[in-house]
């Protein structure tokens, strides 16, 4: 499956990879994760280590950034996870590149391998995931976007 979403966050390039790189913030804007958790030591770099739980159908798993440039592109890939009569193999990535004004144009790729009955439904899940990418990056937009808290 191939699944591509893209978006402009009015935010500075190294700004929007630094959000992005820290995993444990993606079920912030990509709902489909009830959590995730960074499981090895240290900043995020290539090789750091995921796991993480899906808010639907219990499936857990892990991942771990295989590219890792910043302020332009991240990677990630895991074993694939169980879930129910079929498993998914997360792997993808996002590119990041200048805009206007100082804005940065976020484009992720989504490239699952899905295995057992899940090839079956690949052609359904990819309308589901292009759907759920698409808010996915709305809501990285808004929370990038929203003015920092007054403290």
């Amino acid at each position: 499956m191939h699944v591509e979403a893209e978006t402009t966050v009015n935010r500075p390039r190294a700004e929007v990879f630094d959000y992005i790189a820290r995993a444990e913030q993606l079920p912030e804007y990509v709902t489909e994760f009830a959590w995730v958790k960074q499981v090895s030591d240290g900043e995020p770099a290539r090789g750091t280590e995921y796991s993480y739980k899906m808010a639907r159908g219990q499936a857990e798993g892990t991942f771990d950034w295989t590219v890792f440039e910043p302020p332009s592109r991240l990677a990630w890939h895991g074993p694939p996870a169980k879930a129910g009569p079929g498993s998914m193999e997360p792997s993808g990535h996002w590119e990041l590149t200048d805009a206007d004004a100082g804005a940065t144009h976020v484009k992720l790729v989504m490239e699952p391998r899905p295995g057992g009955l899940f090839k079956l439904m690949a052609p359904f899940m990819a309308m589901g995931m292009r759907k759920g990418n698409a808010r996915a990056l709305e809501r990285l937009k808004e929370k990038l976007e929203q003015p920092a808290a007054a403290g």
